[in-house]
């Protein structure tokens, strides 16, 4: 897991296009068609959003919705994306994730796990948060897992 990849809260507006690949047109999502159209009929779609020259992801009419981008450092390309709300106050709930392609199971960077980073990422941070004791992703297995 020692491959550069650096988490940010938002991506430079010149990478909306990638971004739009990660969201929207990701070959990967195909695995979770179900998962990812029923996350959009609880929580609305995501919806991409210029701030200052910066691009973050929204959810719906949710304003509590915090991003977190895997970024390769030297090109500042999101590789990776986490859509995430605390949910209550125990819980922080993964509401949409994207991974490039590349990085996806059976792609050709697939052993950086970037996925597993980051959950990781989402996990450290959420920690921080008084009251927060699971993490839960609508995506794949309905379960919380526990942040202690």
């Amino acid at each position: 897991m020692g491959e550069a990849i650096t988490f940010a809260s938002r991506v430079a507006s010149d990478q909306r296009a990638a971004l739009e690949r990660l969201l929207f047109f990701n070959g990967c999502q195909s695995r979770f068609a179900h998962e990812i159209a029923h996350a959009i009929d609880r929580y609305g779609p995501p919806e991409i959003r210029e701030e200052e020259g910066w691009l973050r992801v929204r959810v719906g009419g949710h304003g509590d919705v915090q991003s977190l981008f895997a970024v390769e450092p030297e090109s500042g390309r999101p590789i990776g994306v986490a859509v995430y709300m605390r949910a209550d106050v125990e819980h922080v709930t993964v509401l949409h994730l994207g991974l490039s392609e590349e990085y996806c199971a059976g792609g050709t960077r697939a052993e950086a796990r970037l996925l597993l980073r980051l959950m990781k990422e989402i996990r450290r941070s959420s920690r921080r948060v008084k009251g927060v004791r699971r993490l839960q992703v609508v995506y794949g297995a309905q379960r919380s897992r526990a942040l202690l």
